[in-house]
């Protein structure tokens, strides 16, 4: 990939979906307004020089509430709380702490922490609470009335022009309705995810037509975790000894790599495990290893080098690998009988496998895991 692909990719084609153009226009409109208004109401309260203490965190608020609506930081307990909650920490700060660089710091700090505790977290709130402790004298004799007015009259203003706001765009687009961000909502019917790919994802970010704040690495993380807690709902209790394949194929390590090859094609298979003598288990051998070795051959057909592999050369010493424990994996993931599959479910999807060892109370293969089966019973795992 060429270096002009690779930052499009970077900074364009990775970009999440914005607002419709509709949206846009209206929460531009819905911000020139509200600022307006903060900027007039606090006028009345601090000189000049104050002023654009007061106001710097009413600008990045606006941001986050007009630009991310849905995002969990733009709800209303979170900019409402988040602005009077630290404004209150920042008042505490500069009048109980006379240096003036602890003070800031522990501004913002415990800010941050009241805010997390009280699930109101809110970035600009960092802000208000900063501008109580260096925004000047005038500031500072406002004392815990700074956190009433003007911080709480700005909030109110912008709260009501964002309201407005959304009102307006949720009437234009009954389709898409806003829906605040809430750990309670549910969606009224359950679909079926067993078919959705990384690009469905995507695809259905840009049709939303508004700004989701999270990415799409985010959402395929979110997805994966919530199909790990289907599976583990819908398994319950189920253990790998009741879905297992018994009489499973296995190999030894000196047995000829055409011998595995046509067990693995007999009960088809894409990998079986191999035992010592008294089958317990010291690795595995997939097709994988096979499709590795041969096309370490480069520029000959895969087929032909597969071919070669697998042909026995009679020789007291080859130039190949001749037997199973030459190209075998000895670091083999294994499972107990007990081990619920649920467990085993995240084994699949963490590391990527398709089959897993069972063994029994004695160390030794009672059978085989496979994640398509579990895919076939359960949906995709």
């Amino acid at each position: 990939m060429n270096p002009i692909t690779t930052l499009k990719k970077i900074f364009i084609d990775n970009l999440l979906p914005r607002q419709s153009q509709y949206e846009i226009l209206v929460s531009s409109a819905g911000a020139i307004i509200g600022i307006a208004l903060v900027v007039w109401a606090s006028h009345f309260f601090v000189s000049d020089a104050g002023l654009p203490f007061i106001v710097a965190s009413m600008g990045a608020a606006a941001v986050l509430l007009y630009a991310a609506p849905h995002s969990p930081l733009t709800q209303p307990w979170a900019f409402v709380g988040g602005h009077l909650i630290s404004a209150a920490v920042g008042v505490t700060c500069a009048q109980w702490v006379p240096n003036l660089f602890l003070a800031s710091g522990l501004a913002v700090g415990l800010a941050i922490f009241a805010m997390h505790q009280l699930k109101c977290l809110h970035p600009p709130g960092g802000a208000a609470a900063l501008v109580a402790v260096m925004g000047g004298e005038q500031i500072h004799n406002l004392g815990y009335l700074y956190v009433w007015v003007p911080v709480g009259l700005n909030v109110l203003i912008l709260a009501l022009a964002v309201a407005t706001t959304r009102m307006l765009i949720s009437r234009h687009n009954q389709k898409n309705p806003f829906i605040f961000y809430s750990d309670d909502y549910v969606e009224q019917s359950s679909p079926d995810y067993s078919a959705l790919s990384a690009d469905d994802l995507n695809n259905a970010l840009h049709e939303m037509n508004a700004y989701i704040d999270v990415s799409l690495e985010d959402l395929n993380h979110i997805y994966a975790h919530a199909s790990l807690h289907a599976h583990k709902r819908q398994l319950g209790s189920m253990t790998c000894q009741e879905l297992m394949r018994t009489h499973i194929a296995s190999v030894e390590f000196g047995d000829y790599l055409d011998h595995a090859w046509s067990l693995m094609q007999k009960h088809a298979l894409k990998g079986i495990p191999v035992t010592d003598r008294v089958r317990r288990v010291i690795g595995i051998i997939t097709v994988t290893d096979f499709e590795k070795e041969a096309n370490k051959h480069a520029g000959n057909n895969i087929e032909e080098c597969l071919k070669t592999l697998l042909k026995r050369t009679g020789a007291l010493s080859s130039s190949k690998p001749e037997v199973v424990g030459q190209l075998m994996t000895s670091s083999v993931i294994t499972l107990s009988e007990n081990t619920p599959v649920a467990e085993a479910v995240h084994i699949f999807a963490e590391k990527n496998i398709g089959h897993i060892p069972i063994i029994n109370a004695e160390k030794r293969l009672s059978g085989m895991l496979l994640r398509s089966d579990i895919q076939s019973k359960f949906g995709n795992a």
